[in-house]
């Protein structure tokens, strides 16, 4: 377990951030800039599968073991008149500076698609669109920021002897980006080539012919940010079709990974819409 564990956390890290400043997204980033040995490390269980939970188990982990930062609330639900109004993803104290900030992690998986909208932002989606960059960076604005002022959250802050305005607030917002399999290695602009990580197709053009002697897996959801090279089960084309094709009932596009005849790796979506 604690090997999946590492695993799952150095993905975690590895994955790049997004580079929001092309995006007419102003908040500060907060970033992780160390790259720690983990042979000694004890990583945490999370204490749910939900991908997006697990993200934020890893990040409180690195911020407390490879950081000046202390976190000094985690997940707080504000709540006014018995309503859930959101939640503070992090609060931190600097422990040299004394600085205190609010950071929001954001962990997702887009996929490009060039036919959405007019300005690059707007063709970013996720697997089963019903997710999308717009969409979060539009509630990260409107929302998840603006909710350290909200007067409910005051008597968070109260407790902790800090004001709102004296909280510098940013993001960690990382990202793993997938691309047309037709247009796989045309990257769109403001977006680094590190932070694309496959591609993805439909199940029309999801064919042996199209991958000729390769082996594939489908990982679970919290398995995502692991690399494929770590894998060691394997299942034929006629097999993971069939897993795919029962996902696809569901309107769910699995993420595979890949591996062919030449020991490459590969990671790729096959989308049901």
């Amino acid at each position: 377990m604690q090997d999946l564990l590492k695993e799952q956390f150095s993905g975690f890290l590895n994955t790049p951030r997004l580079p929001l400043e092309n995006f007419n997204f102003s908040y500060d980033f907060f970033r992780l800039t160390k790259n720690p040995e983990l042979d000694s490390a004890d990583i945490p269980s999370p204490p749910t599968m939900v991908l997006g939970k697990r993200m934020e188990t890893f990040f409180q982990y690195y911020v407390q073991n490879f950081t000046n930062e202390m976190v000094i609330a985690h997940n707080e639900q504000i709540i006014d008149d018995k309503l859930t109004v959101g939640e503070i993803d992090f609060l931190l104290k600097n422990e040299s500076s004394s600085l205190v900030s609010h950071v929001e992690l954001v962990y997702k998986f887009y996929l490009y698609d060039p036919s959405l909208g007019s300005r690059e932002e707007d063709r970013w989606i996720g697997p089963n669109r019903r997710d999308s960059l717009v969409k979060k960076l539009t509630r990260l604005k409107t929302r998840q920021f603006p909710l350290l002022f909200h007067p409910a959250t005051r008597p968070l802050l109260d407790s902790l002897g800090i004001t709102a305005e004296e909280i510098s607030q940013k993001i960690c917002f990382k990202a793993s980006l997938f691309l047309p399999f037709l247009e796989r290695n045309n990257i769109p602009s403001g977006i680094s080539e590190d932070a694309v990580k496959g591609f993805y197709l439909g199940l029309n053009d999801f064919t042996e012919k199209m991958f000729p002697g390769a082996d594939f897996f489908s990982p679970r959801k919290p398995d995502w940010p692991v690399s494929p090279e770590k894998n060691n089960t394997w299942y034929s084309f006629e097999e993971i079709k069939m897993q795919v094709e029962k996902m696809h009932k569901k309107q769910q596009s699995p993420l595979l990974w890949m591996k062919t005849p030449e020991n490459e790796h590969f990671r790729f979506f096959v989308v049901w819409w």
